[in-house]
Parts: structure tokens; C-alpha cells; sequence
């Protein structure tokens, strides 16, 4: 039975890992109702450990940060190599104008990642794929109507230009390459089209090693009502369980706001896996899907995912659930804000986890709207909840909510902000993250 993973924002090309027991998935991002691939600006990682309760971690790359790149942040991929986690990615150089293959790293699977420069030696780098066999890194990746594989230098820099082979000789691959291994074999999966008859159907075919020879196996995702297109995607093994990933245009009706899938799968004797037939009847356009889901956004990494420090700067350990924590709130307006980004309009509890040895005077504001902070005398009818004060926690983190509100689709600063000077020698406020419950 096909599920619908998110439409809290509009996603694609999902790319899916499992690391510590918790599987990822690495995303690109549709510019909400817009009408072209090319607005496409940035990447989000997504995560969970049941299937069920998903977490958004946020914006984990942005063109603004890739000096070599100027448009076209298409698909992507993520893996983990000697020690930290590494995200390929495609997007249209500056200097060439053509597509060329990034990389970008991050302590932590869900980012956000620091861009490394372009890899040598990738010629119209396009829809990268990360795989790692053992010690051996590989390179996948397609465009031009091709699909091409090499074997990449341990700094992940560059590629081997001598194990290059063009799998699209063998197979007739088109773009979108993800290559998983599943019962001794290398399994290649991969968007294809018949004499450039759209839409795109997923295909497969396999190999004894990952520079093959391949052999075609044929389409395991075939054309479908309320489909996007194109049909992106990637396949893992999580508890126990062989799951497909690949975009869906359902909830937009559009196949330029595409909303994430996913299929249980199972291989057949002959290697081939069953064919998947996506079903509408299960999917509801306007309400959330099967899954549950909250936004997490991390204020110690607001500053590279899209949001900002005001006066203040970030910590490290000390019980915080990400990258550290946000601390020296001891002046009017220092704070911190994070960036939400928002595909299907919809109402959200606003939470924000904190700590403090007493009680503060602090503001949020969210979608332009400025929640009440318990402590003001006058009643305005603008604010949006009464009686939430930032209590003294004796130190511990707390999750606080601080009420709800309608967002629209497009991107959201919430930013918290201390109201008041602190006497000298006071801490104020620490912040370690926000948290979005969308509602109904």
C-alpha cells in the first residue's frame, strides 16, 4: 500500500540511508505552486525510527551558500565515509552553465552540511548517487539521457577516470540513478523513458559488481494516475523490511510541487521486484497522510540553515538535542530565529525547548505574528496566546509551547527575542531547538 510521507512541504528525489539504527531521507525542495524546476534552491533531511513519526530537520543546503553553483539545486544523495557524513549533490555552475556534481559535509546524518566544492572529472554531473561498498567509494550519476558510474578517490574530491563505465550502453538509463545491494547482487534503479515519452517510469536492473556489466530487469514502477512526471527515487532496507522511495504529484495536483512516497517491496525469484502500482484511494489530497510528523529546527545551526543569530552565539553539549544550543539572550532583542518553510498551508503548535534559572520576559514571533509573553500589561488582540511565560526551569531543558498558528505556504522566520536588559552577570535564556506540530 503506497503512503504519503509529507505534505507539509513539497519534496523530491528522496534518497534514503539508514544510520544508528534510524532511517534518512535526503530530499530536494519544490518552491511551493510555482510552475518550473528551476526555482528549485535547496535540500531538507527528513528522519525516523517506526515509519510512522517522522521528523523534518530543515534546510540543510541553500544555492546561496555554493560559490561555484548559480541555479538548479536538483537531485541529491547522502552517505557516511571515514568518519562523517557527505552529501552529493547537482546543480548548474556558474562558470560552464552546465550541471556539475557538489559536495558538501556534516558531523550529524541530518545536517546541515558545508559545501566542499565540485567533484573533478563528473561531466554534466546530474542526480548524484553516493554508494559504498566496503572501503570503496562510487560515484552514480545521470542526465543527457545517460547514466554513468566511477570509482571515486578516498577524499571523495574526484573520480577515477580509468573505472568510468556508461551503463546507459548496457541498460538505456535516463537519469536518477540509486544503486542499492540486495541478495548478492548490486541493484540499480533508475527513471527511463521510451523514445522521450514522458512520464517517467522507475526501472531496475542488476550486477555482481557495482561497475557492472548490468542487466535490464525492466520497469517496477509503471505509469500511474496523479503522478509527477518524473519519478525520482531510491530503495533501503529498514527493520527487517525493503522499502521504495520516489514523489507523487497528488497532493498539489502539479508535478512541480511534488510530495514524497513510499512502498513496501519485495524481491521475486528471478531478482526482480514486484511491480508497484501506486494507489490513489489510499491518499487524501487535503488532509495529512498515514504518518505523523513534526518540524525540528535546531537553533545552534539556525545561522546555516537559513535563520540568524541577533547579539547572541551558540554552545555546545550540555543535554542539547542537536548541534549545541543558543545562549547570551541578555540584551533587548538578542535572541535567535530559525527558518520554517511551508508547502500546504496549515495551522501549527509553535513549541520551544529552553532552559533558565529564572523566569524571563521573552518574545516569539511566527508568520509575522507576535505571541504573547505573559508578563505585559496592556491586552492586545493581535497577540495570539495569553499566559505563556518562560518559567524558571532550574536549568533543565523543557519543551514550552507557545501556541498555534495558520501558516501559509513559503518560508517563515520564528524568532524568539529577549524583551530586556539583564543585570550583569545573569545567563538569560538558552535555547536548544523549535518544533512545528501541524494540527487537524
Amino acid at each position: 500500500m503506497s503512503s504519503l510521507l509529507t505534505n507539509h512541504i513539497f519534496a523530491a528525489d528522496p534518497s534514503a540511508h539508514v544510520f544508528n539504527d534510524r532511517l534518512y531521507l535526503y530530499v530536494s525542495y519544490d518552491e511551493p505552486y510555482t510552475n518550473t524546476h528551476d526555482s528549485m534552491n535547496c535540500y531538507h533531511s527528513m528522519s525516523t525510527d517506526d515509519l510512522v513519526h517522522w521528523v523534518d530537520h530543515g534546510r540543510i543546503l541553500h544555492l546561496d551558500q555554493v560559490d561555484w553553483a548559480v541555479s538548479h539545486m536538483w537531485a541529491i544523495d547522502a552517505n557516511f565515509w571515514q568518519g562523517k557524513y557527505y552529501l552529493v549533490f547537482c546543480a548548474i555552475e556558474r562558470e560552464t552553465s552546465t550541471f556539475k556534481t557538489g559536495l558538501a559535509v556534516s558531523d550529524r546524518p541530518e545536517g546541515p552540511f558545508t559545501n566542499l566544492g565540485t567533484i573533478s572529472g563528473v561531466e554534466w554531473g546530474q542526480d548524484p548517487s553516493l554508494f559504498i561498498d566496503g572501503d570503496v567509494p562510487y560515484l552514480v550519476w545521470g542526465g543527457r539521457g545517460a547514466i554513468l558510474i566511477g570509482e571515486l578517490n578516498p577524499d571523495l574530491s574526484s573520480i577515477k577516470p580509468e573505472t568510468i563505465r556508461n551503463l546507459s550502453e548496457q541498460i538505456g538509463g535516463y537519469e536518477g540513478p540509486f544503486l542499492h545491494k540486495a541478495n548478492d547482487l548490486y541493484y540499480l534503479t533508475y527513471p527511463a523513458l521510451d523514445n522521450e515519452k514522458w512520464p517517467q517510469r522507475m526501472c531496475h536492473a542488476v550486477a555482481k559488481t557495482p561497475l557492472g556489466p548490468y542487466t535490464d530487469l525492466g520497469v517496477f514502477i509503471d505509469e500511474y494516475p496523479g503522478n509527477s512526471g518524473t519519478i525520482h527515487g531510491s530503495v533501503v532496507q529498514f527493520r527487517g523490511e525493503w522499502l521504495a522511495f520516489y514523489h507523487s504529484g497528488w497532493v498539489s495536483g502539479t508535478p512541480t510541487s511534488r510530495s514524497l512516497m513510499m512502498d513496501r517491496i519485495e524481491y521475486q525469484r528471478d531478482g526482480k521486484i514486484t511491480p508497484i502500482i501506486p494507489a490513489e484511494s489510499v491518499i487524501a489530497r487535503e488532509v495529512p497522510g498515514s504518518t505523523h510528523l513534526l518540524v525540528n529546527l535546531d537553533a545552534a545551526a539556525a545561522q546555516q540553515a537559513g535563520g540568524k543569530l541577533y547579539g547572541t552565539h551558540t554552545a555546545s553539549g550540555q543535554g542539547s538535542t542537536g548541534h549545541g544550543f543558543v545562549t547570551g539572550l541578555t540584551q533587548q532583542e538578542y535572541g535567535v530565529g530559525v527558518l520554517f518553510q511551508v508547502g500546504l498551508p496549515r495551522e501549527y503548535e509553535v513549541w520551544v525547548r529552553y532552559r533558565s534559572t529564572a523566569e524571563h520576559v521573552a518574545r516569539v514571533v511566527a508568520g509575522r505574528h507576535l505571541f504573547y509573553d505573559g508578563n505585559q500589561n496592556q491586552s492586545y488582540d493581535q497577540y495570539i496566546n495569553r499566559g505563556t511565560k518562560f518559567e524558571s526551569t532550574n536549568g533543565d531543558w523543557v519543551d514550552l509551547l507557545i501556541g498555534s498558528h495558520f501558516f501559509e505556504f513559503g518560508d517563515h522566520l520564528i524568532r524568539l527575542s529577549n524583551s530586556h536588559n539583564l543585570p550583569s552577570g545573569q545567563t538569560g535564556l538558552e535555547v536548544d531547538s523549535f518544533k512545528l506540530v501541524p494540527l487537524g
